[in-house]
């Protein structure tokens, strides 16, 4: 059955109240300005959250009450990566399911009311919306024991209207968006061609025994049964099934075309359109009229055979596309007889209750999509966003008192929602939550979303009632009257006629008259006559008594007529004041509504103020915690490297007292063996008594230190005390030249000849040689090939402290091919110290190659360079300085190197090895 099908229900008719004594037209009923201020509804929306398919995974959604839900991100999402912190997030909605709420709960108190408008004449949309695998298709289908909304919604309407459904083929599709009506006869007629010939020629599969099946299995049907259905009128149910997949409208019931060499043709895309009311609608879409719960399965099932779903690495039956199943209910007053609709199209209502959907967001690297899979989700997560931005505009809008354009063009999906967000209908939204710890990431952008939606109002449709002039309740009025017959000939006449005959008799008999003196005919005829006569007069006697009856009834009818006028006058006195004060009520009630509204929206508002500074003392206590920690961290690492660089320089300064004894201890040593050898060349008599000085006990080397700068012995010899000298044992003699005579000379050599032989045997120690104070060469001065690695910006150093390179090679961006054919590496690097003297460190290291092809370099020494400006006014520093110190005391880093120890009233200053000024 071709038929159009829109998406947003309209009024076809012009009900109106029944305080109203003429029909509006539809253009003005649908206009803003008909539309009272301050009746607004939100957008609901409900939160669901789906069992765990194991209980021993991560949970990261806890719902904290029936409206309040929690999301404690798990510690390996990407939120505590950014933030470094769990922080607990949550939100407020209309309800929360929880993960042991039943279909039968869900459906009664999201999707029943919206059934009830339907029936009222109210429009209404409710979408599933979720990540991929939260359970929106359960929700919306459920299984053949455990029905989801939409099963059910067909359930509870047919209960609903089983008493006034009209006959098929009565309402008729206008192919421009509307219906019109037309009578029994030609119902019938199109019923004939429709249903009964074509199965006549064609028979088609018995339904009887999958009556009450849902697909192949036994299901269960609710029993609900909705009172708000009026009598006085008759109702149709109509339904369509689309999807859109790619950003394309595609009909599921629509009948492929069959080509016998390439079988079923694709499906072709259908277009939007607007009627003349503005209303959204899909252009040649097929709308189906079905009479039961079981024909509307049937085309469920037929649709969804075609629906695009796909197996993905998180749902096995993944939805490809957004599908929408729409109902719509027809309804037209009955005529004054109570029996068939009446013929008039503009007192058609029509309502419609969207039931859609949604195809979950999913990101690409959790599901592995590629190819057409992940052409589809990137078109599924544009369309989502486009609704996003539409709500988020139209919140933008009501907020600021804006008139921004919403851009529902965007995509198809908000294309054909337009209608419902500008106040045409009832809007709700049911948010499914896996509460999987893997799903924390995308649940929070889906729950902020669905929280922010319920910024948006949308105006509230008023209920049609219609109001004809015609008596209420004449459907019953009509099959009382019925009841009290029990054939057609019962209903022809108005009360039943007693059983009297009122024929003049069996004929005139048989006589045969042959002359006008005929004694035996004449008699008999005579007789007849008579007779005749006699029961014409008891017919008149018995007609005048019957009209006699029948006009009494008829003056007791009259009576009883006007009693029941008056009856019905004081009736509609008591009806116009119960509507006078139903409306005082009413409008206490939406004043008592406003101001529930107002009170609502200030908690909330406070609500939110109030999680907004909690949110912000955590914040602050957090940091507070953190600027708490990190001050006690650093103060334990000021300690630690306090105590470490104090051992450093008791350390430092041992050996450096270690070193000055042993170099001044050799000295002493090696002037006390000249005495000696004087003293032997002086007393040539007691030669064979003369005995060389023992050595000292031990014989200290010291080795050569690395660093450019050096310290002499005569600096460290002026910054010894006389204390110090005293410890080691002896005084430093002052060195004095002697000059000696070349006889004497010869003389003592002689002499000193035999004492040397005489004392070869005696293990005397070897002198140590006197110290080189001598500056080293740097280790890069062989005759290996250096790498230079100077980035661009040094500055050039005149300097007399320069690397002493033979060979190099110089670059300021190193590259793997400048390594191959050099030995050693050398960076350099510079900086500013902490009183702006610039500092160039020369970083030192071995190029080897590795297995791999490349180049590894090994630092293992690091050359400082200072430069400092003299002259430059320092801070005196407060601790006290020591007397015997040539140099400027109050530079920061000698200050650091450089330690004070008190002994009595003596004080003395050492200096680390290897530190130097500069």
């Amino acid at each position: 059955m071709e038929n159009i099908c829109y998406f947003r229900p309209k009024w076809v008719g012009s009900p109106v109240t029944n305080n109203e004594k003429t029909t509006p037209k539809v253009n003005e009923r649908r206009g803003k300005n008909s539309k009272k201020k301050g009746e607004v509804d939100p957008v609901e929306v409900y939160c669901r959250v789906r069992p765990l398919d194991n209980p021993n995974d991560s949970c990261c959604v806890k719902p904290l009450s029936t409206t309040v839900v929690q999301l404690i991100p798990p510690e390996n999402s990407l939120a505590v990566a950014r933030n470094g912190q769990i922080k607990e997030y949550q939100f407020t909605f209309q309800y929360i399911f929880d993960e042991y709420t039943s279909q039968k709960a869900v459906f009664d108190y999201v999707a029943c009311p919206l059934v009830d408008d339907l029936i009222k004449g109210k429009n209404g949309l409710l979408f599933t919306y979720g990540i991929t695998s939260s359970g929106k298709t359960y929700t919306m289908t459920g299984t053949p024991k455990d029905q989801g909304i939409l099963p059910r919604c067909l359930d509870v309407l047919f209960n609903s209207i089983s008493g006034v459904q009209a006959k098929k083929y009565v309402f008729k599709s206008d192919k421009m968006n509307g219906f019109e009506v037309q009578s029994e006869a030609d119902a019938m007629i199109e019923r004939q061609k429709r249903d009964i010939i074509p199965g006549i020629t064609t028979p088609k599969t018995p339904t009887a025994n999958r009556r009450g099946n849902f697909g192949d299995q036994e299901r269960i049907s609710d029993p609900t049964i909705l009172t708000s259905v009026d009598d006085d009128n008759q109702y149709a149910v109509f339904v369509s099934y689309i999807e859109i997949y790619n950003n394309y409208v595609y009909d599921l019931l629509e009948e492929l075309p069959y080509d016998p060499i390439t079988g079923y043709k694709p499906p072709q895309t259908k277009i939007l359109r607007t009627d003349s009311s503005d209303c959204m609608y899909v252009m040649n879409c097929v709308e189906v009229e079905i009479t039961s719960p079981e024909e509307a399965f049937e085309v469920l099932f037929k649709g969804q055979k075609r629906r695009k779903v796909a197996h993905t690495a998180l749902n096995a039956e993944s939805s490809r596309s957004h599908s929408i199943f729409n109902i719509r209910l027809v309804q037209a007053p009955l005529d004054p007889r109570g029996e068939e609709v009446l013929q008039d199209p503009d007192k058609i209502c029509v309502s419609q209750l969207s039931l859609v959907d949604l195809a979950g967001s999913e990101r690409t690297h959790r599901t592995k999509n590629a190819g057409d899979r992940l052409k589809e989700a990137g078109n599924i997560n544009q369309s989502l966003m486009a609704l996003r931005n539409c709500i988020e505009i139209l919140r933008e809008n009501q907020k600021n008192n804006s008139n921004k354009m919403v851009p529902y063009r965007d995509s198809k999906l908000t294309h054909l929602f337009k209608n419902y967000f500008d106040g045409e209908g009832k809007v709700r939204m049911v948010v499914c939550v896996n509460p999987k710890g893997e799903e924390f990431d995308e649940t929070i952008h889906v729950m902020k979303f669905a929280e922010l939606s319920q910024e948006v109002l949308i105006a509230r449709q008023q209920q049609v009632r219609f109001d004809i002039g015609l008596t209420p309740g004449r459907r019953k009025i009509n099959q009382n009257y019925k009841d009290k017959f029990k054939s057609e000939e019962d209903l022809c006449t108005p009360a039943k006629v007693p059983a009297f005959d009122f024929t003049l008799g069996p004929g005139f008999p048989p006589f045969e008259l042959l002359r006008s003196t005929d004694d035996i005919v004449l008699p008999e005829l005579e007789k007849f006559l008579e007779e005749r006569q006699k029961r014409r007069e008891i017919l008149q006697l018995e007609l005048d008594k019957q009209n006699d009856e029948f006009r009494a009834h008829l003056v007791e009818i009259d009576r009883n007529y006007e009693q029941a006028l008056f009856q019905n006058d004081e009736l509609q006195q008591r009806v116009e004041k119960s509507e006078a004060y139903v409306q005082k009520l009413e409008s206490r009630i939406r004043s008592l509504e406003r101001r529930l509204g107002e009170n609502s929206r200030q908690t909330k508002q406070s609500e939110r103020q109030k999680r907004e500074l909690e949110a912000m003392i955590q914040d602050k206590e957090v940091k507070i915690r953190q600027e708490k920690s990190e001050k006690e961290r650093l103060k334990n690492d000021f300690k630690a490297r306090l105590d470490m660089n104090n051992q450093h320089w008791e350390r430092n300064l041992e050996k450096e007292r270690q070193k000055i004894e042993q170099d001044y201890g050799g000295q002493i040593w090696e002037r006390q063996q000249k005495l000696n050898m004087l003293r032997n060349i002086v007393n040539e008599t007691d030669s064979d008594s003369c005995t060389p000085m023992p050595a000292p006990r031990e014989t200290f080397r010291t080795p050569a230190p690395k660093s450019r700068t050096q310290t002499t012995p005569a600096k460290i010899l002026s910054a010894r005390s006389e204390n110090d000298m005293r410890k080691i044992g002896t005084t430093p003699t002052p060195r004095t030249r002697t000059v000696t005579t070349g006889a004497t000379l010869s003389a003592a050599r002689a002499n000193l000849r035999p004492t040397t032989k005489s004392t070869s045997t005696s293990k005397t120690p070897k002198p140590t040689p006197p110290f080189n104070p001598r500056h080293r060469r740097s280790r890069s001065s062989n005759a290996e090939i250096w790498l230079d690695h100077r980035p661009p910006g040094s500055v050039e150093l005149d300097t007399v402290l320069q690397p002493k390179i033979k060979k190099k090679k110089s670059v300021s961006k190193l590259e793997v091919k400048d390594t191959k054919e050099v030995s050693k590496y050398m960076l350099t690097h510079q900086d500013m110290d902490s009183e702006d003297n610039l500092t160039t460190q020369i970083y030192k290291g071995d190029c080897l190659p590795t297995a791999g092809g490349g180049t590894a370099v090994v630092f293992n020494d690091v050359e400082t360079l200072k430069q400092t400006s003299p002259g430059s006014r320092k801070r005196r520093s407060s601790c006290p300085q020591p007397q015997d110190y040539e140099g400027d005391w109050t530079d920061v880093e000698d200050r650091c190197n450089i330690a004070i120890e008190g002994h009595g009233n003596a004080m003395k200053r050492s200096k680390p090895n290897g530190a130097t000024r500069v």
